[in-house]
């Protein structure tokens, strides 16, 4: 994170909650939960043009930017997946573009115990997910 980067209070609860847990099925179970509060991205947007490549579950991204904030729908057809997109997105929705690009959301989610246990298929689509994110702010 930069020095100016400010958790949302959404991403600092998050973090909180995540940070001070260590198995992962309490993990697991935490981040679903958390992104039940995250609306999935419309059906109508779930084509092509918003799909995410190199994810082996199907994943559609929509950046919805403006020079003052970013800010993502996303929709998944695996809940995993869309509750590590939540988490991973979390910390730029309504950050400016320049911080946004600044943040470091790898070691976000080590931070949050959210990487150790993946497998390298999961772990690589949450980044290919990432690079889609970052690549269009």
């Amino acid at each position: 994170m930069t020095a100016s980067f400010s958790l949302s209070p959404q991403a600092r609860d998050l973090y909180e909650q995540l940070s001070t847990l260590h198995n992962w099925q309490d993990i697991y179970r935490a981040v679903i939960v958390a992104a039940q509060k995250q609306a999935p991205l419309a059906e109508e947007f779930r084509t092509p043009d918003y799909q995410v490549d190199g994810c082996e579950a199907q994943v559609w991204l929509k950046p919805n930017h403006s020079d003052t904030a970013v800010h993502f729908e996303f929709a998944s057809q695996s809940r995993m997946i869309f509750a590590l997109t939540y988490a991973a997105l979390l910390p730029l929705q309504g950050q400016p573009p320049q911080l946004a690009r600044q943040f470091d959301v790898e070691q976000w989610l080590q931070q949050c115990n959210l990487v150790r246990h993946l497998a390298p298929s999961r772990s690589n689509g949450v980044y290919q997910i990432i690079r889609a994110a970052l690549a269009s702010i």
